[in-house]
Parts: C-alpha cells; sequence; structure tokens
C-alpha cells in the first residue's frame, strides 16, 4: 500500500481511500434530478458512494469510480418501467464518479411515481427510489348535494377536477377525501381517484349523535385542493311558503308604494285569513321621513281567503334624492301558530333612468378634446336597454343638441364626446331629518333615607316621580349644549301630607329650579320620608345666548360665570324654532365694586337691523339678567388681591339657534366642484325612457395610450391596435409592436401613416392576448371555442306525491348535441328558507378571471368576461378597461426536482447481532455461575472467553454475528453503549460470583482489544 492511499481498494473496487478498510466496502447510491417533468428533457444524476472503517475505527467514505446506471419509472402498483435516455444521450461520468445522462418521462397519467435508479459497481448492484409526483396543475371544485343536514343523515359529495392549462377533465386523477367536523377533527379520509370527465364522488352517514356546527369536505391532489362547507344542525322543513314583491320594479317622487303578497302551504293551498307582520328598515343616502320609521309605515296586513295580503305605503316626498331602498321582513302564521319568514325590497328612484360610465381616462373627461365614453343605460331597477338610442348633451348648454349612439346587446352605448369646458357642478344636499329629541329629564335613582332598611324609594313615591318628569323638562335650560348632559343629586324631606318641607344640595341653578318645581307639586300624602334624588338632564335643544364683553375700566374677572348662569335661564326666553342668529337690541352696562357681590346693571337701547330679537322675548331677557351675583371665589379675590378691583364695561348680546334641537335642522350644503355635468336620455323600442343627469370629473392625457379592436376576438382573427399620442408625448412611436398570445409572439411593424398595426391571431389561440414593450396598456380576449349548455326537462309539468318523475337532459357543444358530465342534486325547495342553495354559477370560480380595479358599470367583472357573459362589443370594451392583471398562463405541469439516497445505518445493523450474541451470553454465564466451583469469580479475562464462545456458537447456527462492514463482533469493537451492556457487573447476576478487587471493564478492554 502507498502511502496515504489503499491500492487494493482503488485497482479492483474503484474506490479512492486514504487507507485499507478494516473489513468490507458498504455502498449507498443516489439519483437527483431537477426540472422533471413529462415531456421535457432533463439531466439526471446517479452515483455511488462506499462507506467503510479503518483499523483504528475511523470512518471512510468515497465515491465508487466505476458502475454503470440504469433509470426506471415505478407506477403506483409497483409496476417498473426501463425509461430510456433521449436519442444520442449517454451516461456521462465527472471526476467525482457521478453519471449524467438526459431523460424525457412520458406523458404517463397524474399519480404517485417513483424514479428508481439501478446502479451496478464492483461493490455489488443496488437500487434506489425518489418519490416523483407527477401532477398538472389543476382546478378541483366540490359541491354537496345540499347545504344542510340533520344528524343521522347521509351527506354525499362530488368534485371535478380539470387542468388548469385548459380546464380539459382529469380522468383517473388520485386523490384523497377529507371530512373534518366543527371540532377541527378529521372524521373520514379515504383515497378516491376521478373518474370519467375528472369527476368523483363519495358520501359520509353522518352519526345520530354527530356534533352540529359547520363541517367541510375536501378532496386534495397532487397540489390541487377543493373544500366546501356544510351546516349540521335539527331542523324542520317549513310546511309554509310567504312571497311578498312590490308591485312595480321601482317607485318614484309622489308614488304611492304597494307590496302584494301570498301565503300558502307547500302543497299550495292558501293560508287565509292570517295575520302578517312587517319590519321596515332603509338603505341608501336619502335619508326617509322620520315619521316612516316611528310607525307610520304600515307593519300589520291580513290575508284574503286566496291567501293573498297587499300593503300601502305613504306617498314618496318630493324630495326624494338619488336612489335609496326600502326593505321589511315578513312574517306570517298559519292556524297552528307556526311562522313563515320572509323578505321585500322596495327601490325608491329620484329618476327612470340610471346611467354608469366608463372613459378610457380614469372615468373622467379632458376639455377640448375627443373622449372615447361608453355609457351602460338602464332602467332605475337595473334593467339592461339592449339597442336603446342615448343621446348625451350637456346639461348647462340649452343649445347643444348632442350626440347619440345605439347600445349594444349589454345596454352599453359608445360615444366620442367633446364635454366642453369644466364648469361648477352644484350637486344639491340632501334633505335633513330631523329625529325628535327624547325628554331631557330621566329618573336615574331614589332612596328613601327613613325607609326599611333605607332602600328604594316606594313604588308609589316613584311612580309619582314619574309623573312629575315633565314639570322638570323647563330646567333642562341649565344644561349647557357644549356639555350635552348633567346630572342634578339633591335631597328632600317630604311630609305626611306630601308637602316638601325642606331641600339640600340645590345650590347650583340646574338643581335648585328642579327642586322649585317639586316644592310646588309635592308628592302623593303617606308617611314622611327622606328622599335621595338623581336625576339625568340632556340638554333640550333650545337656542343659546352669546356675549361679547368690552370693558371700560378695570378687568372682567368673575363676569364670564356671572353671566352663564343668566344666559342658560335666558334660554326659556328665546323662539323654540329660531333657525337663524339673531341680535339682542339693547346693551347691558355693568358696574363692579369690590365690597358688593351683587352688580349694579342696566339696559341701554340699541338700534339694529331686521334681524333682532322680538320686544316680548327682549323684555323676558332682561328679567332673567335682573339680578347677577359674582360667585362667592372672586368676591373673595377682589377684597384680598392688590389688583384693581372695580370695574365697569358693556355686554352685547345675540342669540342662535342649536341645529337638531327642537326641529331645527342645520342648514343643508350643496357640494359645488369643477367637472362635467352631462344630460343622458334614452329611447327604448319607441318608448321614451326619461333623462337623468351624468357628472364626470376632470382628467389629463397621458402620453401614449393603445386602442385594440376588436377587444372580443375570434381565432385566427386580425387585430389592429392603433397607437395614439397626448400632448406630454416625446420622442417617436416604435417601429414595431410585440403581441404576446399565449406561446406565440407576434411581431408587426407600425404603420406610420396610421400610427397602427394589425396582428393575425393564431387559429388555436384561446384566452388573453397583450401588448407588451411600450409604456401603455391594450388586451384582447379570445374566448374558448367549445360553448355548452344544458337542458333539462321533466316528462310530465306535475306529479302526485309518490309518482316517479323521469328527466330529460339535452347537452350541446357549439351548438350541436354533444357528450358532456351532469350532475344532478334534487333538493326541496322549502329548504331555501334555511339555507341559500346554490345556483347555476356555482362552478364558476373553476375558470380563472382577471383582476379588475372596479367591475366596469359596477356589475361587469372579469368573471364575467372568462366566462362570456358580455356579448355586446362595447360592454367588453369598457371591462377590458378596468382590467388591471390578466390570468397567469399556466404550465402544464410543475417541473419537479428528486432526490433520495439509499439508507446506510451502521449502528442499526450492529444492534440485531449484537443483542443476538448477548443473548447467547447471559444463557452462557447463568450456566456457569450454576455448575463452577465454589468459590470461583468471573474476571473480565472469563468474559472476554464467554464471549468468544457465545460468537462462535451464534455463527454456528447460522446467526449474524458481523456488523455493517462485515466484521466480526469483538469487544474491542463495540461502542461505548452496547459494551457496557456486556459489563460483568451486568452480566453476572449473583454477586458472589464476581471478584471484589473490580477492573474497570471498559479500559480493560480498549488495552487487551479482545
Amino acid at each position: 500500500m502507498a502511502s496515504g492511499r489503499c491500492l487494493s481498494a482503488w485497482m479492483f473496487q474503484g474506490v479512492d481511500v486514504t487507507a485499507c478498510p478494516d473489513g468490507g466496502f458498504r455502498q449507498t447510491v443516489s439519483v437527483a434530478a431537477n426540472g422533471l417533468a413529462r415531456g421535457a428533457s432533463s439531466q439526471v444524476g446517479v452515483w455511488a458512494e462506499a462507506h467503510g472503517v479503518d483499523a483504528k475505527g475511523r470512518a471512510l467514505k468515497a465515491y465508487v469510480g466505476r458502475g454503470t446506471a440504469a433509470l426506471f419509472l415505478v407506477d403506483a402498483a409497483g409496476k417498473e418501467s426501463p425509461l430510456p435516455l433521449d436519442a444520442n444521450g449517454r451516461w456521462e461520468r465527472n471526476d467525482d464518479g457521478l453519471l449524467t445522462a438526459p431523460v424525457t418521462l412520458p406523458q404517463v397519467p397524474d399519480g404517485d411515481y417513483r424514479l428508481r435508479a439501478r446502479v451496478t459497481t464492483p461493490l455489488g448492484s443496488d437500487t434506489v427510489d425518489a418519490s416523483l409526483p407527477l401532477y398538472a396543475p389543476a382546478r378541483v371544485r366540490v359541491l354537496t348535494d345540499r347545504p344542510l343536514y340533520e344528524p343521522g343523515h347521509r351527506v354525499r359529495f362530488r368534485a371535478v377536477a380539470l387542468r388548469a392549462k385548459d380546464l380539459s377533465p382529469l380522468d383517473g386523477r388520485p386523490g384523497t377525501w377529507k371530512v373534518t367536523d366543527p371540532d377541527g377533527e378529521v372524521v373520514l379520509e379515504e383515497r378516491a381517484p376521478a373518474g370519467p370527465w375528472g369527476v368523483v364522488a363519495g358520501e359520509f352517514p353522518l352519526d345520530r349523535g354527530a356534533p352540529t356546527g359547520t363541517w367541510t369536505v375536501a378532496w386534495t391532489s397532487g397540489g390541487a385542493s377543493g373544500s366546501e362547507s356544510f351546516t349540521v344542525e335539527p331542523f324542520t322543513l317549513p310546511r309554509l311558503r310567504l312571497e311578498a314583491t312590490s308591485s312595480r320594479p321601482f317607485w318614484r317622487a309622489n308614488d304611492t308604494p304597494e307590496v302584494t303578497g301570498q301565503v300558502s302551504y307547500a302543497s299550495g293551498a292558501p293560508v287565509a285569513d292570517t295575520d302578517v307582520t312587517l319590519a321596515w328598515s332603509h338603505a341608501g343616502a336619502w335619508p326617509p321621513p322620520t315619521e316612516w320609521l316611528r310607525g307610520e309605515l304600515p307593519t300589520k296586513a291580513r290575508t284574503d281567503a286566496s291567501g293573498r295580503f297587499r300593503v300601502t305605503l305613504p306617498r314618496v316626498p318630493q324630495d326624494l334624492r338619488g336612489q335609496a331602498t326600502l326593505s321589511a321582513s315578513v312574517e306570517a302564521k298559519d292556524a297552528t301558530g307556526e311562522p313563515v319568514r320572509g323578505a321585500v325590497s322596495l327601490l325608491l328612484s329620484e329618476d327612470a333612468l340610471a346611467v354608469s360610465s366608463v372613459t378610457e381616462l380614469e372615468d373622467g373627461l379632458v376639455a377640448g378634446f375627443s373622449n372615447r365614453v361608453y355609457l351602460r343605460a338602464t332602467t332605475a331597477s337595473g334593467r339592461v336597454l339592449p339597442g336603446a338610442e342615448v343621446t348625451v348633451t350637456r346639461a348647462w348648454d340649452p343649445r347643444d343638441k348632442g350626440v347619440s349612439a345605439v347600445a349594444d346587446e349589454d345596454g352599453v352605448a359608445a360615444f366620442q364626446l367633446d364635454p366642453g369646458p369644466a364648469v361648477n357642478v352644484v350637486v344639491p344636499p340632501l334633505p335633513v331629518r330631523v329625529q325628535p329629541r327624547p325628554p331631557p329629564v330621566s329618573l336615574v335613582s331614589s332612596r328613601d333615607l327613613l325607609g326599611a332598611q333605607g332602600g328604594q324609594a316606594s313604588l308609589e313615591d316613584q311612580a309619582a316621580l314619574e309623573r312629575l318628569l315633565p314639570v322638570l323638562h323647563p330646567c333642562a335650560r341649565f344644561v349647557a349644549p357644549s356639555s350635552g348632559a348633567s346630572m342634578a343629586e339633591f335631597a328632600v324631606r317630604v311630609g305626611a301630607s306630601g308637602q316638601v318641607l325642606d331641600v339640600t344640595g340645590a345650590d347650583e341653578a340646574l338643581d335648585a329650579c328642579m327642586a322649585s318645581a317639586m316644592r310646588a307639586k309635592g308628592l302623593p300624602a303617606g308617611r314622611e320620608r327622606m328622599l335621595q334624588l338623581r336625576f339625568q338632564v340632556m340638554d333640550a335643544g333650545l337656542p343659546s345666548m352669546r356675549w361679547n364683553t368690552e370693558v371700560a375700566s378695570g378687568d372682567e374677572r368673575g363676569m364670564s360665570e356671572a353671566l352663564t348662569a343668566a344666559a342658560l335661564d335666558a334660554r326659556a326666553c328665546l323662539p323654540p324654532t329660531l333657525d337663524r342668529v339673531v341680535a339682542v337690541p339693547a346693551a347691558l352696562t355693568w358696574r363692579r365694586w369690590a365690597d358688593k357681590p351683587e352688580l349694579a346693571l342696566s339696559w341701554v337701547p340699541e338700534p339694529t337691523s331686521e334681524n333682532a330679537l322680538s320686544a316680548t322675548a327682549l323684555a323676558c331677557v332682561k328679567e332673567r339678567f335682573a339680578r347677577i351675583r359674582l360667585p362667592a371665589s372672586t368676591q373673595a379675590e377682589l377684597l384680598t388681591g392688590r389688583r384693581p378691583s372695580e370695574a365697569m364695561g358693556v355686554v352685547r348680546f345675540s342669540a342662535q339657534p342649536t341645529y337638531g334641537g327642537n326641529g331645527v335642522p342645520r342648514p343643508p350644503q350643496a357640494t359645488v366642484f369643477l367637472g362635467y355635468e352631462l344630460k343622458v336620455r334614452a329611447k327604448w323600442d319607441g318608448q321614451d325612457m326619461g333623462e337623468t343627469k351624468l357628472v364626470l370629473r376632470p382628467a389629463s392625457l397621458p402620453p401614449l395610450r393603445l386602442r385594440a379592436t376588436p377587444v372580443l376576438a375570434k381565432a385566427g382573427e386580425s387585430v389592429k391596435v392603433e397607437l395614439l399620442r397626448g400632448p406630454g408625448f416625446e420622442g417617436e412611436l416604435p417601429r414595431t409592436l410585440v403581441l404576446v398570445a399565449g406561446q406565440a409572439r407576434l411581431k408587426e411593424m407600425v404603420d406610420p401613416a396610421t400610427r397602427s398595426v394589425r396582428f393575425t391571431l393564431p387559429q388555436d389561440f384561446e384566452g388573453w392576448a397583450e401588448v407588451e414593450g411600450v409604456p401603455a396598456s391594450a388586451r384582447v380576449y379570445v374566448a374558448p371555442r367549445a360553448a355548452l349548455s344544458v337542458e333539462v326537462s321533466p316528462d310530465k309539468p306535475a306529479y302526485a306525491p309518490g309518482e316517479l318523475a323521469h328527466l330529460q337532459v339535452r347537452t350541446r357543444v357549439d351548438g350541436k348535441d354533444g357528450e358532456a358530465a351532469v350532475g344532478l342534486f334534487g333538493v326541496d325547495e322549502t329548504l331555501a328558507q334555511l339555507a341559500p342553495l346554490p345556483g347555476a354559477d356555482a362552478l364558476d370560480g373553476l375558470r380563472p378571471s382577471p383582476s379588475v380595479a372596479t367591475p366596469a358599470f359596477g356589475v361587469l367583472d372579469g368573471q364575467a368576461l372568462a366566462m362570456g357573459r358580455i356579448r355586446g362589443a362595447n360592454a367588453a370594451a369598457a371591462a377590458l378597461l378596468r382590467v388591471t392583471a390578466v390570468p397567469a398562463r399556466e404550465d402544464l405541469e410543475t417541473p419537479l426536482t428528486a432526490h433520495a439516497t439509499s439508507p446506510f445505518l451502521p449502528d442499526a445493523e450492529l444492534t440485531e447481532p449484537f443483542y443476538t450474541v448477548l443473548t447467547e451470553l447471559h444463557a452462557r454465564t447463568r450456566k456457569w455461575e450454576e455448575t463452577a466451583p465454589a468459590g470461583e469469580t468471573l474476571d473480565p479475562a472469563g468474559l472476554a472467553r464467554l464471549w468468544a464462545e457465545s460468537l462462535a456458537a451464534c455463527e454456528q447456527r447460522g446467526q449474524k454475528v458481523t456488523d455493517a462492514f462485515g466484521r466480526k463482533l469483538r469487544l474491542s469493537r463495540l461502542p461505548e453503549d452496547l459494551l457496557a451492556l456486556t459489563d460483568p457487573r451486568a452480566v453476572v447476576v449473583n454477586g458472589t460470583r464476581l471478584p471484589e478487587d473490580v477492573v474497570n471493564w471498559g479500559a480493560w478492554v480498549a488495552q487487551e482489544a479482545p
């Protein structure tokens, strides 16, 4: 052996190690690959490594430099299929011994596969398997046969799996059903592959003790998953049915709305002569009259002999603005008391015509420019007007004759419109409805200190106090509007006659007012009592007094406090419905002394405008200010202070309303902004559909815009893309444009004369095409060619109970009869009163839809584009303007990374033969303990001899007695944890058979190397 290298290992086995192994080599093989996909070529690497130990027990590891490799694809059933190398491909070995070769996976069905590598070297032949889940990106939708179940029912569910790239069914795709209860516990998990058309079905019986709540069922396959929730709870199908509708699609100002309805049994029999109750609510910016929500709207109705009822609402006010919705929850009961509930909505609209817009410039317009504008005209209730003639004029220009256009199938008309200069647009304010104020005084608590255990006042006194509250209402004038509310607390002593004998704690103006009112009225006669009273007093919403003080000499210390109480008291003098600020036509002169708390006051008439307080109100105000005093704290400061204490001045007053109080609404303010006010009128089917106004904001032109025509194209069709420059454009237009249509990149020259370019779409293309490479966007959508329709019809219009119904199902593809997968779910229609039932759009989420900032006209979103629900060219162009991102192109499948190494656990391979020999050692030691002469002990050398005998006995029986490298289990080769189990003290049971002189077992083995 040369220094630093084992020549025999290299020459005979192709393993380059620094020392020769003690025993043999063990081989592991590995496989690794990146970018594995069906139909795509990728490099696969395979290598083998040799593992061993040298004479000192040190680990040896190196690549095996010789050998061959083969690849296989193993399916879920374990069937092995050879995986040939690509044409002209071969295995290449690098300096480390790594074998690489190009491989293309075959077009096998989706499933869980294994990539198997078999490597043959001088050390032997070994295989390794790497997990290879081959699943195309998919979209999964799960449906249950109904949304609501009771414990004990059987839940049936179904899923459909479609390839994400082209939405083709994934027949036979493996997957797993999983049902989860409301606590998150998985109660069912079973494998279920998709059948024909990518459909997989399952069911789950609910136990009678199944927990109630929301359950979830999911089907998972590869990285795709779909789920659906359903509810489990006891229920009873309603026996009744309630229908309530508005007799018109919408109602305008001065109309009298009506609601008609019918109550019937599920069999169709009417529920006659029964009460119907309605509870109303409203939505929208326009506030309905306060009387409507205070009980003026009808809340009761009664069915006639046919089970029908009619409800008439009050007339719609003339001040209706925009649109508002009145909604009512409706309830009826039959003779047994079983309820049935429903709902009805009434649309209130200012105009009979509704218009929404989409423009190319962020829904704004540019003055003096030909703007492309899309208008969608509908009735106020949203009914589309296909083919309507729509006319747009400037609302502020009576001479403008306007422009007209015809709406497409979706009611959208396209205009080239110059709105003229921007003008001040005035949006009238909404009417203000003042809610009636609640009573300003309420009793919070009343305690009788002379009553039983000082508890609550008697019921008689409490009732009397409640009756006294209206008498206390005028005292609410002492609550300042800025504070909103205040607490009044004081105590009264009431004699046996009911007369108030004494009051304490009523020093403040509010408390004193309420105590004075109670003195005048008194309480019921009875025993003598002492009441501790507490009232909450709210601001009554009365007009308030404001003042301005001018000082001629000295300062105004204490004046604000002195005037506040009098000003609050004077609120009672002002007209309750005051709706503007009025001046008090007199000035109050005042004089202050240091040694007197009273102020010298006098009134001096002043000339004022017509907007002044009346003489009667002025006399009342003067009386309230007749006697005002400085606060005690201010008087004390004046007597002890160093500053001048005498002062003189003038106070001028004004009265102003408290908006929202006593029926005085805050004056509404109109909204004024710069914009374009347009008037839109529509005629449809020879009938005038009315007119409305449309307001748009100013916008600015971008430097460059693109416009594609048509936006809803067909495969193989020519598409024109125009380049439209704005005032901010600089430089030159691009010479070429690139249209990305799926895998194709179409590049065409720009015609400098027309500043446009034409692209011809591929014959097999469908989906989204986008122009790229310029700072503007243009998109074209090609709908899928296959249009599927389903018709379901019964063989009879009606059936008797217990009769069998036959349904005829007809599927058509592109207008011709064709095969399709159809799922039918039949439930009692009355279940819809308990839970919403899935509709015809339950599978819409399978088709990817583009992202939109906001739906065009509020209704045409990306899903409508993807599902082909937009038929008109104008509507499609408007919807495409709102698209911000198209769905990412789906790959046929996701490239995979595979890596695996065959297992090699030397310690695990050592454990089993060790315990085999250890068992034999214990048996021989027991036998020695029984037969050895008395006094003979077992020293380390004796135990080593027994170990050697045990090793030979096991080998003779054909049992394995070697480690992972083929070496016999000598004691000196055992790891510390296993060697400790062979210690004489661990093997010998009778302690007298052990020498008293203890020798360290591990140290002895290390030294003697037995």
